[in-house]
């Protein structure tokens, strides 16, 4: 029965509290503790289509990044042909007393190179210098000066270099050319190399893009399978480079000199993969 008096009349105590201040002040405010609020955390079911959020007062301005998921594969085509070109470069290095005489004799060399591969079919406008340097020879000698034995430094000469690169297109004469230039120039020409290559991958193109993306859509479905999802449509797909194209053989002779009594050059043309890769994202059901 006490119990029961006590609590009415706190009852009416708050009742009266209320009732006389009809507007909480500043000061008032001030005396309220604050009330912790829990966080919030949004499931899969908690956002709309478009990635905005659902059952949120401000959700017309609420707005998340979607991130894409799904097998991201990469797919490779690769096709192996013969070359139909072959680029051929060609120097000549000349060593004199004098820059002029060295000058000189170097592009005498190097005429006589050009005007002879022009005879065997290779055109002017394939024809290419790509190098042409004049630089100092020096040897070192030991001298005494005031009692100290040093290194000084004697100028012997100037060495003279010209390089040019050749596109062969009758590929089976390339070793006849080289042996040619180098009658041509004799001890001064230098052979850098022989690069193989085709002169027009894009006919090809299309054939390696079907390998790479049935190649893409195999690895997906086997990834799908292994997960045990159900592979969805594709989502995206990015072209990786243009075709690139890969010699397993080049003829690297070094800045070797190639003496006109030897044997004649044989050179093997192989073959050349052009290879293309996809990258792709596909859905999952």
């Amino acid at each position: 029965m006490n119990k029961l008096i006590v609590s009415t009349l706190l009852i009416i105590s708050m009742s009266l509290a209320c009732s006389n201040n009809d507007s909480i002040t500043d000061e008032n405010v001030a005396r309220l503790e604050p009330t912790a609020l829990s966080p919030v955390y949004a499931s899969s079911s908690t956002f709309a289509d478009g990635g905005t959020v659902k059952g949120v007062a401000n959700s017309e301005s609420l707005s998340v990044n979607e991130v894409q998921g799904g097998i991201r594969v990469s797919g490779t085509g690769t096709v192996s042909v013969e070359p139909d070109v072959a680029v051929l470069e060609i120097g000549v290095e000349v060593f004199a007393g004098k820059v002029s005489k060295a000058r000189s004799e170097a592009s005498i060399a190097m005429d006589l190179v050009i005007s002879t591969i022009k005879k065997l079919g290779v055109e002017e406008k394939d024809i290419q210098t790509t190098s042409f340097t004049i630089y100092p020879r020096y040897d070192y000698k030991e001298a005494t000066i005031n009692g100290n034995r040093i290194n000084t430094q004697v100028l012997t000469g100037y060495t003279v270099s010209n390089t040019v690169k050749a596109k062969v297109f009758e590929v089976d004469k390339v070793g006849e050319i080289i042996d040619s230039a180098v009658e041509a120039g004799r001890d001064y020409v230098r052979i850098n190399g022989v690069d193989f290559t085709i002169d027009d991958p894009n006919p090809y193109k299309t054939t390696i893009r079907k390998i790479a993306v049935e190649d893409a859509v195999n690895k997906a479905q086997e990834y799908a399978l292994l997960t045990n999802v159900e592979l969805g449509p594709i989502i995206s797909l990015d072209e990786m480079g243009s075709g690139s194209i890969q010699s397993p053989y080049e003829a690297d002779y070094g800045m070797s000199r190639m003496m006109a009594a030897a044997p004649a050059t044989s050179i093997n043309s192989g073959q050349l993969d052009i290879s293309l890769t996809v990258s792709t994202l596909f859905a999952i059901k």
